[in-house]
């Protein structure tokens, strides 16, 4: 194996241990796992280790999910990246401008209320909507917390990242389709990408091998810090096997067409000379790289994929926040792997 790969996976490695990583780190080229490691318990109480298949909640990571579930209602016809709101229903008033667009929407540009808006509060364990979360199963079911609210600002007047824009966009998505988001987003996204490991499932019916999230003080889970199952901005659950599988049949186009997703990843909004964003992803301004990233309570979540490189890196924890370290080490340490030094 190359050196340089070598010190990087023992890096990782050092890294994991000295803050106590629990989830899994991630390394593919194409199909071939150049490091896949599990670190840590998916059940501390009962000591259950993580495994390298264990399923984990993605938190925001889930955006990029409903992003393509909007676009596979584009490539039937049902929508257009022009489409307004007031196109759609004209029942959408107050909490967003009816002239807001698809496009605005996906790129966090709409100026839509947010139910939870991370520009005010981001302390993700202690987090509480005016509805209990027992009582938010899919998109639909959080129409009383936009009902009569105030948009934050014209479309298209700046980015401000919106949690409550994507549960609105799996709204859309139940009222195009006639289904749930989540029976939706299965069909059109994740089971043409392979992942069948992958789902919205309920949080107090997880299936087996399944990671419990837990809060910071590793003590106490997220049963009762987040919705029961995810609907548009998070929720769902998937490998990092599943991510591999995803990223490749996102890039062949077996996800949505070529030329939209070519639409897709056009930056729409720069964050600095380096960084911008997409239509539900993050990415590099070159072209180099495009990633989703995911934090909540007991979730902790980063996946990217490398183009010119055809490598997906991905880390999966399920501790509040608990990539942060481990991406910081791969990010510092990889810059020159990932220019093509992998074999």
């Amino acid at each position: 194996m190359d050196k340089q790969l070598d010190q990087v996976i023992n890096t990782i490695n050092k890294t994991a241990f000295a803050t106590n990583f629990s989830g899994v780190v991630s390394i593919f080229k194409d199909s071939r796992a150049i490091l896949h490691k599990a670190f840590g318990y998916r059940d501390i109480k009962n000591q259950l280790l993580n495994q390298t298949d264990t399923v984990f909640g993605t938190a925001s990571g889930t955006k990029l999910f409903t992003a393509l579930g909007i676009g596979a209602l584009i490539d039937l016809g049902e929508l257009t990246l022009d489409t307004t709101v007031g196109d759609i229903s004209q029942e959408y008033r107050g909490f967003i401008n009816e002239r807001a667009t698809i496009q605005q929407l996906l790129s966090h540009t709409s100026g839509i209320f947010d139910y939870y808006d991370e520009e005010i509060d981001r302390d993700f364990d202690n987090f509480k909507t005016e509805i209990p979360w027992c009582e938010l199963e899919t998109p639909k079911d959080y129409w009383p917390i936009f009902k009569d609210k105030k948009m934050k600002f014209k479309p298209g007047e700046r980015f401000s990242y919106s949690n409550g824009g994507f549960v609105f966009l799996g709204m859309i998505i139940e009222k195009i389709s006639g289904q749930l988001y989540r029976d939706f987003i299965s069909e059109t996204v994740l089971k043409p990408a392979g992942m069948t490991h992958s789902g919205f499932f309920a949080g107090n019916d997880l299936p087996r091998n399944t990671a419990i999230g837990y809060l910071e003080d590793r003590c106490r889970t997220n049963i009762f810090q987040l919705p029961i199952r995810g609907a548009g901005d998070g929720g769902m659950y998937t490998t990092s096997g599943d991510l591999n599988s995803f990223w490749q049949s996102l890039f062949s186009y077996q996800i949505i067409s070529r030329n939209l997703l070519s639409e897709y990843l056009k930056t729409q909004w720069k964050f600095d000379e380096r960084r911008g964003y997409g239509l539900g992803i993050y990415k590099r301004l070159d072209d180099s790289m495009f990633y989703i990233v995911g934090g909540d309570a007991g979730v902790g979540f980063d996946s990217r994929y490398l183009p010119g490189q055809r490598i997906t890196v991905n880390i999966l924890s399920n501790i509040t926040n608990g990539e942060e370290e481990i991406r910081s080490t791969i990010m510092e340490s990889m810059d020159e792997v990932l220019k093509g030094n992998l074999r």
